[in-house]
């Protein structure tokens, strides 16, 4: 394929347009965009969200009453104990007093600001939960 000279007067040829249409096209109808959703099932997707949010902070005060029971009382691993418990439980506090959208612009922020990182936390978050769902 040769490069053309003028770029403003490019035009594709019909086996290069079907190609890319063909490409752009795979999997689109299976994709709605934010846009697209009806505010019926906008709501519907953000109910389910904060069903799983508030499941998730009862989980994490699950676990740190685990913690806390688990450890020996006056020991070092007490200590440490206790200190994941009340990072476990701060956390559920936090997740229990977010908002959806707020969640979600704060966490679109930061990943427009911060991509690469964002990745790594991504395939990392990835990684575990292949491991843990593996077992």
């Amino acid at each position: 394929m040769n490069a053309p000279q003028d770029k403003q007067n490019f035009q594709p040829t019909d086996s290069e347009y079907a190609a890319t249409r063909n490409i752009s096209d795979e999997g689109a109808p299976e994709i709605k965009r934010e846009a697209e959703l009806t505010d019926e099932e906008r709501a519907s997707v953000k109910e389910r969200i904060d069903t799983a949010i508030n499941d998730t902070a009862r989980k994490l005060r699950e676990i740190a009453g685990q913690f806390e029971r688990s450890a020996s009382p006056g020991t070092q691993v007490d200590e440490y104990t206790n200190k994941v418990a009340t990072q476990l439980r701060r956390s559920a506090s936090y997740l229990e007093s977010t908002n959806v959208d707020t969640t979600v612009s704060r966490l679109e922020k930061t990943i427009r600001e911060n991509p690469l990182p964002s990745l790594g936390v991504a395939f990392g978050v990835g990684f575990v939960i292949a491991r843990v769902l593996k077992r």
